[in-house]
């Protein structure tokens, strides 16, 4: 179909001034500014959603901004196409549904945020991440990946007063920094070889694109939190504001993971089997790693990071999949891996979004965001209780909901890629790959189970969950909004591969439609379950209408009535997942008994778990020490010696001149 004249410009000027606008309403921070906000980024979204169904109904469509908008000479350029187009369609949904939450939720920052700034780096983080999305250039993909990082990180540091958070800021910040010198990298090596700073242009293989090729990965991989680059993500999470944590792990995350499809999937910028190697390989480490970190944390916030870590890991590991089958011949097999990681990417965005926005209305409704300290919230926040466990359902791949269908076709194509590979190796490795995904996956129910049951069933742990209270109803519309979206995306699986199908043919031509691989019957498992859940309900029913309630102490050897102390709390409940897996995470529990008679009759008994996270205090922390070191001993070039400015620089010349010589 032929594309509008100048549809997608027009709608591209129109978001750009509908959030440019905000920064400008935020300035007068009057009684009802918020509200105007809000309703400000909803017409943004409803915009930016309108773009991305251009590029899905449309040819692809080149769009390069007038002659002052340039760099260098070198245009502003965009391209709408299917890729584009549905990471738009995600962003704007999510946005969308999450601006209901922002009024509520920003009434307890006022006093610890300048709330100008925060709805002006909201708003221009609203804008770089479709941006990036779009480019079609590297300089344009620079800048807005560079505006898209730093608004993120004036976000994550909206309770600046706060000691922890500017340490997150700053950490997070120094990830972007990383990630935007191998991208830079990269992409000048690019240049070099293609003489154009064009992605179309970029068509290099075998070991010419071995070099470009890894730094621009690794720089993509760290903005997308991946094994081994992902620390930034349970340290920035926490700090951040709950939307904030949602627009990130929801969104931001996959801007980089659609870089990663357009240039080593879709085209033939970075060629080369290795590649594929790699994606899949830091995939599977991802994922297990993440579930592995997610199942010992008791702040929820640093759960669902980790859990963040695990789910990019899972997608990577379909997209790497997909290149491997490809280059082994294997199209089918490789168009349903990607098709699936494309469709974990729009279901984690619902999932996770909605499962931070109820971490966030827990923290504001309790004053606590660790799980230790609360239980029987199930009773004083029925609504955050049922919007987390649906939710928490959907990411543990329970169906019908969301997590299950991409979950299945994962499977799917790995089986069929294992089927149809060439040699042993092959076939073991994608065979191993279907066991990991079912280990992630058990891994991942257990994680939720304590998250859920430690949280919201049982008593009131400390005083702090026994006066909890609910968000307001916007907050409660956004958490339930996400939850329904998670209900019907699980019902429509075969309407979403098709419209996924224009991507997988595009970087699979000749295949049949990616829809033909949902096989399950749909209609009949949605009707199996309701009747059994109707069935279920009627039968408890009937049972307290017959069936008296009885009330009495329960015998507990003689210890009194049960108290909160005696329910299983996070740490108890993983302890045998965590002394199975404690080579990871070194994981050690000590146990002290005090009293007298202690052997029988003891006082006291203490018992605390320790882990460490190894990645980071083996690996991270000495090359920190290391730089710091450094630092440290360039500073004495500063310290007002004319003898040492003349050393350091006849030093420097001999080095330069060495250097020349050896070219030459």
């Amino acid at each position: 179909m032929t594309p509008q004249p100048h549809l997608e410009s027009n709608l591209l000027y129109a978001l750009a001034i509908c959030w440019l606008v905000a920064p400008g309403v935020a300035v007068f921070q009057k009684a009802n500014v918020d509200r105007l906000l809000g309703v400000i980024l909803a017409v943004g979204s409803l915009i930016l959603l309108a773009m991305g169904v251009a590029a899905f109904a449309y040819a692809t469509t080149n769009i390069a901004l007038p002659s002052p908008f340039s760099f260098a000479g070198i245009p502003v350029a965009f391209r709408f196409d299917p890729l584009a187009g549905l990471f738009l369609c995600v962003i704007a949904v999510v946005t969308g549904l999450t601006v209901p939450y922002l009024r509520g939720y920003c009434s307890h920052l006022t006093d610890k945020a300048d709330m100008r700034i925060f709805w002006t780096a909201l708003s221009a983080l609203l804008i770089s991440m479709p941006l990036v999305a779009l480019s079609a250039n590297a300089l344009t993909f620079l800048v807005a990946w560079e505006a898209m990082s730093l608004t993120s990180a004036m976000l994550i540091a909206t309770d600046h007063s706060s000691h922890s958070t500017r340490r997150a800021t700053i950490v997070y910040l120094s990830a972007t920094r990383l990630a935007t010198a191998f991208l830079a990298s990269g992409f000048l090596w690019a240049h070099a070889l293609t003489a154009s700073w064009t992605f179309a242009d970029w068509h290099l293989s075998g070991t010419q694109a071995l070099g470009p090729g890894v730094l621009v990965l690794i720089g993509l991989a760290v903005k997308a939190g991946s094994w081994p680059f992902h620390i930034w993500l349970p340290i920035a999470h926490p700090a951040a504001p709950a939307p904030v944590s949602a627009l990130m792990s929801g969104v931001m995350v996959k801007v980089a993971i659609a870089a990663i499809v357009r240039l080593f999937v879709l085209s033939p910028a970075f060629n080369h089997p290795v590649f594929g190697i790699v994606i899949l390989t830091i995939g599977a480490i991802s994922s297990v790693w993440g579930i592995l970190f997610a199942l010992i944390q008791n702040d929820l916030k640093r759960l669902l990071a980790y859990s963040t870590v695990e789910n990019v890991g899972i997608i990577l590991m379909g997209v790497g999949a997909s290149s491997l089958a490809a280059h082994a011949g294997l199209i089918v097999a490789a168009r349903i891996a990607l098709a699936a990681s494309l469709l974990h990417v729009i279901n984690h965005a619902a999932f996770k979004s909605g499962l931070f926005l109820g971490a966030g209305t827990i923290d504001m409704g309790t004053g606590t965001r660790n799980i230790e300290l609360l239980g029987g919230l199930s009773k004083r926040m029925k609504a955050t209780c049922a919007c987390f466990t649906l939710a928490g359902a959907a990411i543990c791949g329970l169906p019908p909901l969301n997590g299950f269908a991409s979950e299945w076709l994962l499977y799917q194509g790995f089986l069929g890629a294992s089927s149809g590979a060439h040699t042993p190796i092959e076939r073991f490795s994608f065979m191993l790959l279907i066991g990991i995904l079912a280990l992630v996956g058990a891994l991942a129910m257990a994680c939720f189970v304590k998250a859920i049951g430690v949280a919201f069933l049982g008593r009131p742990r400390t005083k702090a969950a026994e006066n909890a209270h609910e968000g307001d109803r916007g907050m409660v519309a956004s958490q339930a909004a996400f939850t329904v979206t998670c209900i019907v995306l699980g019902l429509i699986p075969p309407v979403l591969l098709a419209v996924l199908n224009p991507i997988a043919r595009v970087a699979y031509p000749g295949a049949d439609s990616v829809a033909a691989a949902w096989t399950l019957p749909t209609p009949a498992m949605l009707v199996t379950l309701a009747v059994t859940l109707l069935a279920g309900a009627a039968w408890m029913a009937r049972t307290k209408a017959t069936m008296p309630e009885r009330r009495y102490i329960t015998w507990e050897c003689g210890f009194g009535a049960l108290g909160p102390r005696a329910q299983v709390n996070g740490t108890s409940f993983v302890q045998p997942i965590a002394h199975t897996f404690s080579v990871v995470f070194q994981y050690a529990e000590s146990v002290s008994i005090e009293g007298e008679s202690r052997r029988l009759f003891p006082d006291k008994v203490t018992a605390t778990s320790t882990t460490e996270p190894v990645l980071e205090t083996r690996l991270y922390q000495p090359v920190t020490s290391m730089f710091g070191w450094l630092g440290d001993q360039i500073l004495h070039l500063q310290e007002g010696s004319i003898h040492a400015y003349l050393l350091t620089m006849l030093i420097t010349l001999l080095i330069l001149l060495a250097i020349g010589g050896a070219i030459q």
